[in-house]
């Protein structure tokens, strides 16, 4: 029982990990098509990862086609595709946000596991940045001018309220 709740613990906290770092990582065995798929949040994030078929090496002959490997978009278009390997390394523009196909295509009639890796993330390009400082000039140069209005609003009252007072007082004048 104890083991049990160990590996539930264990599979709480990689999960936990997952969603804080946004990296996925896996396992899967290739029979004819196995996909997997991941949601990126914006249009322009980095999708980079590898994927490499396990102990190929060891049982890949040079006969062996390799595997192939696509990346498809929310609309149906291949991003990235690898034919006839063992595994690499990839890295891909979103050109939309959306859920995104990763698929591994394997010809041989043997199985074959595939370790997968991916990490997705918004890296903020120039105009991202020019974008950002620019919306805080704004925003400062409107905190300003409604500071300005409030104090320009206060002083004309504090006027209006003195120039009321040194008017009200009556003064006797000696006429002669």
């Amino acid at each position: 029982m104890a083991k049990i709740w160990g590996k539930m613990w264990a599979l709480m906290g990689l999960l936990l990990f997952n969603s804080v770092c946004n990296v996925s990582s896996l396992s899967v065995n290739v029979n004819n098509i196995e996909c997997v798929y991941e949601y990126v949040l914006y249009e322009g994030d980095t999708i980079s990862g590898n994927f490499v078929v396990v102990d190929h090496d060891i049982f890949w002959g040079s006969d062996h086609p390799g595997i192939d490997f696509t990346v498809t978009s929310p609309l149906g278009n291949t991003v990235h595709e690898l034919k006839g390997t063992s595994g690499d390394k990839f890295e891909v523009k979103a050109p939309r946000s959306g859920m995104y196909k990763f698929c591994f295509h394997n010809p041989h009639s043997a199985p074959e596991t595939v370790s997968f890796h991916i990490h997705i993330g918004h890296i903020p390009t120039e105009h991202d940045l020019a974008k950002d400082a620019n919306e805080s000039t704004r925003k400062r140069v409107i905190g300003y001018t409604v500071g300005e209005y409030i104090l320009l609003t206060l002083v004309s009252a504090l006027q209006v309220i003195y120039i009321r007072q040194l008017f009200s007082k009556s003064v006797a004048y000696n006429r002669v």
